[in-house]
């Protein structure tokens, strides 16, 4: 998209803004980020083992955005990481909850394969751990910090939401051609003056245009990404991941750093076409619910490693225990995946929602392995690296668990 049709959405943007009327009742946001970047010498995650930082191609980022409606308050967090597990996103969202008691959090990871090992299983060799515990840390201080000092620079807000689908053509589904979750949904807040205070934008696809022979730390194609869109819109911009499992990635192409910003870029261009076309999103209660679920642990390689140390996770009765959630903010609905789902449950959860505007957040609470449809690991052989991804999954009934405790989330009254 060119300069000039980005500066003609903005436009739109502005005179929406001017328009819209003044609401009896308003949701009230705050947004902020702060910089994680790994030290160098540390391992990074994705890929084989024993690879280290030499450098940095780009920030990391922690960002945070703290949303308001009447009593009800709620923390959506985005970090540039390979995925933060359940045990440290409870550490994340308790020392959150001290800073600004009765809040809800929602952490999300971005998935870059170019970023420090927080899970544990990058490390010199397989049965040798390579969690960065001071960078995780860091993290579970600096969320708390960050989202405190929210609190006070909360103001009265409008919405506007916007949602299609859009047939990027650098994304694919390597397992299943055929099966993709191509919804690009975009809500933002504005400000009563009209100015962009928050975007939040969900869309599904690997952060891995940059390959296992880098050594330097980046938020891959998210960190286009965050510049295209702090170009054309002030506030802050989160990107939410989506369902990537099985096997959703980018066209490689030279895997190079200018290949990921630029499809970063034409991201950040088709989220401002998107948002172009959005609505009036009303105020209402945010509705938050969360159900706990324990998913049998089928993977011997995921027990041994737990057995070992290297994955830092209990065991519940011989199952992983992960949680999934769901909320609304107006028109716009909200399921969380707890790690890379297939694209048929992100479309199996927005069918759920019943709604025109859904957002999946994948690799969120938690960041357990792929989730497959059970027919994987009937016959892996069937799906290009279908072995290889039941090998890192917990198992065939992980997908329909979570569905099922989705669907008495949302159906339920």
């Amino acid at each position: 998209m060119n300069r000039q049709i980005v500066t003609g959405l903005i436009l739109l943007a502005a005179l929406w803004v001017e328009s819209a009327p003044l609401a009896a009742e308003q949701f009230q946001v705050a947004a902020g980020q702060r910089v994680l970047n790994p030290e160098v010498g540390a391992y990074l995650a994705g890929y084989g083992p024993d690879r280290h930082a030499t450098g940095r191609l780009d920030d990391l980022y922690l960002k945070a955005a703290l949303i308001r409606a009447g009593r009800e308050q709620l923390v959506i967090m985005s970090l540039d990481n390979i995925g933060l597990t359940y045990p440290d996103v409870s550490r994340v969202r308790t020392a959150v909850a001290a800073a600004v008691p009765d809040v809800h959090v929602v952490f999300s990871s971005t998935h870059t394969h170019a970023g420090p090992d927080v899970v544990g299983i990058w490390g010199p060799a397989l049965w040798r751990s390579g969690r960065e515990s001071d960078y995780v840390d860091k993290l579970v201080e600096t969320a708390a910090s960050l989202v405190g000092k929210l609190v006070d620079q909360l103001q009265p807000a409008r919405s506007r939401i916007a949602g299609r689908e859009v047939p990027l053509a650098w994304v694919e589904n390597v397992s299943e051609p055929e099966l993709l979750d191509r919804r690009l949904a975009v809500l933002q807040f504005v400000s009563e003056t009209g100015e962009s205070l928050l975007t939040l934008t969900n869309f599904a696809c690997h952060p891995t245009v940059l390959g296992p022979d880098n050594t330097f730390s980046s938020a891959d194609y998210a960190a286009g990404f965050y510049r295209a869109m702090a170009q054309a819109l002030p506030g802050e911009h989160l990107f939410l991941q989506g369902a990537i499992g099985g096997w959703v990635q980018p066209l490689q192409g030279d895997r190079s750093h200018d290949l990921a910003l630029a499809h970063g870029e034409s991201l950040a261009a088709a989220a401002l076409e998107t948002l172009a076309t959005g609505e009036d999103n009303p105020y209402a209660q945010l509705g938050y619910r969360e159900q706990t679920v324990d998913v049998p642990l089928d993977n011997w390689g995921f027990r041994l490693l737990i057995f070992l140390g290297v994955l830092e996770r209990e065991l519940h009765d011989g199952a992983m225990r992960t949680s999934v959630a769901t909320f609304r903010i107006g028109k716009a609905a909200f399921v969380t995946h707890p790690g890379e789902t297939s694209p048929a449950y992100a479309l199996a959860s927005r069918a759920l929602l019943g709604v025109e505007h859904t957002f999946v957040l994948g690799l969120t609470q938690d960041a357990m392995g792929y989730i497959l449809k059970p027919e994987y690991f009937a016959d892996g052989a069937s799906y290009p690296h279908g072995e290889y991804l039941t090998s890192v999954s917990a198992g065939s009934e992980t997908g329909p668990r979570l569905m099922a405790a989705l669907r008495k989330l949302i159906e339920e009254p």
